[in-house]
């Protein structure tokens, strides 16, 4: 049995076409084999099936699967191993070898065509064979905006291979095969240069140069026509160089497996940070992420300042090496001084550019954008870490539809709202990697530090053991050479000028702290600033009922906001506390903004 989707919808049984049924369970039966082997939500599989998901939609989804698998029976006649649909925890997956799928099948050869190790003989017959696969449009009479997203995809993949196949034809000296079908292509697709570009080559490499020109001609007209515009420049320096009989057009040009492919190797990862210091639990812990199959998104959260970004690109660097398609990095920009976070709209144009999708190929809406990235992910494995996220819903459509990829995200919210994404909370450090963190950054010598022990094991705790108020310190003293630890530790000792004195250049432990409190709403900005001047340890329920003169229940629901936001700790059930230096900003921020207003009452 071989199913193909490269073209109408169809199982082939020995050499023979079966009906695969109505359209929903074509859709169905598509929606499993573009992930062959891989398991697929539930959730997901609705959203392929149904643009708008009906009442009922995962009764009506169980009636298509037992009937696909009643039809997959029924006509498996052949000796291999049977193709069936399996149930596991939390979706569905077809159980079939790859191989057995055109789709896949194309994509493996490519892929081969791609190994560096490969003759360009070998890239030719490779890429002969993956274009034999092509029976017209992919997914041709599958209705709705899934198979449109991924009949897109495929095709500029498939557009891509005829390029390439076209290149190493050029080498080897034989065009004849792709000739024919770049002709055929170029009239199909008027406006795609980089198809009329093969083409030209292509034609030129035949001996027929005058024809070469006659069409660039035509494509000239075409997109004066259509588009308003000229040949962009590359098509226009290829028509020179034709006009000029260019030796270089003749050269043999390096073999694109010499680039490894780069439209599918981004490597965005940002540098680590200097001096990277402690975090061995966290780092090990992040480690095994990829261990689950069934975590798509492992997500940071923690207080501001607290390392989660240098925690995540450190983990990242560590483990890229097992995810060979490549590194995508984005700030989201959630909390970040003078920026709004980034829509996902905006937030998918970046990562689809990033993964080579043309400008004019990226859909203008959020759930285009998303269905064709989410279709470039399928069956590769990329590490993409999302950084700075402000909530799930900007979060949840950058992720992939199903395992393989690793998403790291990183946010001072829990989103716990996001579906089967384990939560990883980063606490202040440890003592003594807070100690080590602070004689590095301040550069202090070693008879120094045998001086003054004590010194540097209360800065560090004055500095709450958060890292951005310990590298704020360091800096400080960096700065001072005349200073000892003990001197700044006199300063940090007063509470109320605790703040003003954690800021150095643009690195500030009160500005950080002011984005997550600007983040809240009125109500949760008035419980910080009432919970900040509460005198104990700790706090529960019922007196944060009192202090805010609200009922139990809508005190439990401020506690847990304000957790969720990382602005609060719960050490045990039902008890709730500050961080030092986030109960010194509560207290700060109610200071201000009572001046604030008594400014604008007088």
């Amino acid at each position: 049995m071989e199913i193909r989707l490269l073209g109408p919808i169809e199982i082939i049984i020995e050499g023979r076409a079966l009906d695969v049924g109505a359209p929903q369970q074509r859709l169905v039966l598509t929606a499993l084999a573009a992930d062959a082997g891989r398991l697929i939500g539930t959730e997901s599989l609705i959203d392929r099936v149904w643009e708008t998901a009906p009442d009922g939609a995962r009764r009506t989804l169980q009636v298509h699967l037992s009937r696909l698998r009643r039809f997959l029976d029924d006509a498996q006649t052949d000796d291999r191993a049977p193709v069936q649909v399996l149930r596991r925890s939390g979706g569905y997956l077809l159980d079939i070898d790859p191989d057995r799928v055109d789709a896949h099948r194309f994509r493996r050869l490519v892929e081969q065509a791609h190994e560096r190790h490969r003759s360009d003989l070998e890239r030719v017959k490779l890429l002969a064979e993956a274009m034999d696969l092509w029976r017209g449009p992919a997914l041709a009479d599958l209705p709705g905006q899934w198979a449109g997203t991924v009949r897109q995809a495929w095709q500029q993949q498939y557009l891509d291979a005829v390029q390439e196949w076209t290149s190493a034809s050029i080498r080897v000296g034989d065009v004849s095969a792709p000739l024919a079908r770049l002709a055929a292509m170029t009239g199909e697709y008027p406006l795609i240069e980089s198809l009329a570009a093969a083409y030209l080559r292509a034609l030129y490499a035949s001996g027929r140069a005058s024809d070469a020109l006659d069409h660039y001609a035509v494509i000239r007209q075409h997109l004066a026509e259509k588009l308003g515009t000229d040949p962009g420049p590359q098509l226009q320096h290829l028509y020179r160089q034709i006009l000029a009989a260019d030796p270089a057009l003749t050269a043999d040009p390096a073999p694109p497996a010499a680039e490894a492919h780069p439209r599918w190797t981004p490597h965005q990862l940002p540098a680590t940070t200097p001096a990277f210091t402690g975090r061995t639990t966290e780092l090990a812990h992040l480690d095994r992420a990829q261990d689950d199959a069934h975590a798509v998104v492992t997500v940071i959260d923690g207080m501001a300042g607290v390392g989660k970004t240098a925690l995540a690109v450190e983990a990242a660097h560590r483990i890229a090496g097992r995810y060979p398609d490549g590194q995508l990095y984005l700030d989201l920009r959630g909390y970040t001084e003078g920026a709004e976070p980034i829509e996902p709209a905006g937030a998918l144009d970046h990562l689809l550019r990033a993964m080579g999708v043309p400008e004019q190929e990226i859909p203008a809406g959020t759930d285009g954008r998303a269905g064709l990235y989410r279709t470039l992910l399928a069956g590769r494995q990329m590490l993409i870490l999302l950084d700075n996220a402000a909530g799930e819903s900007q979060v949840a459509p950058l992720l992939p539809g199903a395992p393989g990829c690793l998403v790291l995200a990183t946010s001072r919210r829990q989103l716990a709202g996001l579906d089967h994404a384990r939560r990883f909370f980063l606490d202040t450090m440890a003592l003594p990697d807070a100690v080590t963190l602070l004689i590095r950054g301040a550069g202090i010598d070693e008879p120094l530090r045998e001086r003054c022990p004590d010194q540097l094991i209360e800065l560090a705790e004055l500095c709450g053991r958060l890292p951005l108020a310990i590298r704020i310190a360091a800096a400080r003293l960096r700065s001072h050479p005349t200073w000892t630890p003990g001197h700044l530790v006199e300063r940090l000792r007063d509470r109320r000028h605790r703040l003003a004195e954690l800021e150095a250049g643009q690195r500030s432990v009160a500005a950080a702290l002011d984005l997550s409190y600007r983040r809240l709403s009125p109500r949760q900005q008035h419980a910080y600033q009432r919970l900040g001047l509460h005198s104990g340890p700790d706090i529960d329920e019922r007196s944060t009922a009192a202090l805010l003169d609200s009922s139990p229940i809508a005190a439990t629901q401020i506690l847990d906001q304000l957790l969720d936001a990382n602005l609060l700790l719960e050490p045990a059930a039902g008890r709730y506390r500050f961080h030092d230096l986030t109960r010194a900003h509560a207290a700060h921020t109610a200071a201000r903004d009572r001046t604030g207003d008594d400014r604008l009452r007088s």
